[in-house]
């Protein structure tokens, strides 16, 4: 049978548009389950972190399922991520209505959350230690979600705040 070149070429071009779909789309299931090892969350590593700050502020890294830093800088939490404390920070939340799973400040004495914008967290968890916050003029939202550890660093159970320390609050418009 003979096949002209241009359908033979679309044919192959249809093809090839397929495969890239396809792997296009398993990379990105891949690397959202945190089966690439990277989890959906991020750890401080220097004091001063904001959410804002991009990977070149060298802030933040991204976490492993295990739940350490894998040295590689990343920029502050994105919605429906989670964070940790590596160390004894105060973390400024300054990005507008940013959704964080939980957060985790187990084996830390965090300085403090700073909520600049309106913010909502689903969990804060500890070992003992308690994450002052001070809330100036925004909000701060308790909305009770879970984080696992294979997708953001660590466990926390849905409505956990024992990590949650004293709450200042700052400005005529602050609220819990």
């Amino acid at each position: 049978a003979n096949i002209s070149p241009k359908l033979f070429q679309k044919a192959i071009q249809q093809g090839l548009k397929a495969a890239l779909f396809t792997t296009s789309t398993a990379a990105i299931m891949l690397s959202s389950s945190g089966v690439l090892g990277v989890a959906a969350g991020v750890i401080a590593t220097n004091d001063d972190a904001a959410f804002s700050n991009d990977a070149e502020a060298n802030n933040w890294d991204e976490i492993t399922a295990e739940g350490v830093a894998n040295g590689i800088p990343a920029g502050g939490p994105q919605n429906n991520w989670a964070f940790t404390y590596s160390a004894d920070y105060t973390i400024t939340a300054d990005v507008v209505d940013r959704i964080i799973t939980a957060i985790n400040v187990a084996g830390t004495t965090p300085v403090g959350l700073n909520i600049a914008q309106n913010t909502v967290v689903g969990s804060i968890i500890t070992r003992g230690n308690l994450l002052p916050v001070t809330i100036a003029g925004k909000s701060l939202t308790l909305n009770g979600t879970n984080a696992v550890a294979a997708n953001h660093g660590f466990d926390a159970p849905a409505d956990n705040y024992t990590g949650l320390g004293n709450i200042t609050l700052g400005g005529a418009n602050a609220a819990l």
